[in-house]
């Protein structure tokens, strides 16, 4: 008799949550993508910081959205955190690239120059 009970009040307690459940790995991967874009500096390049700073709102308004029971909103706020993340982490990458290619150019410049001293 125990066991239907508790199978009666496992169906009604998952029931009584309504909607989908919350969105944990998705909130973990956008964490994850904001976490590495701040490891790799992306608040030192302005275009890059613009979309972390997007990213930490969407993550923020994700928590919100989660507490009022609104997951699926919640889920879409986190895959645009994730993106902006991800977005951030290519931007730095991008300008950090750039500049290593601007310093070898100046490299090779003074080489040749003294090549042809």
């Amino acid at each position: 008799m125990a066991v239907p009970v508790l199978g009666t009040i496992l169906i009604t307690a998952a029931a009584g949550c309504g909607g989908a459940p919350p969105p944990t790995r998705a909130q973990a991967e956008a964490i994850a993508a904001v976490r590495s874009a701040e490891a790799i500096g992306a608040q030192e390049q302005p275009q890059a910081a613009y979309h972390l700073e997007l990213a930490r709102e969407q993550v923020r308004s994700a928590e919100r959205l989660i507490q009022d029971g609104r997951m699926q909103e919640a889920g879409g706020a986190l895959m645009r955190a994730k993106a902006d993340a991800d977005l951030a982490s290519a931007l730095t990458n991008e300008a950090d690239t750039r500049n290593q290619a601007a310093e070898v150019r100046e490299q090779v410049e003074t080489l040749e120059q003294e090549h042809r001293r």
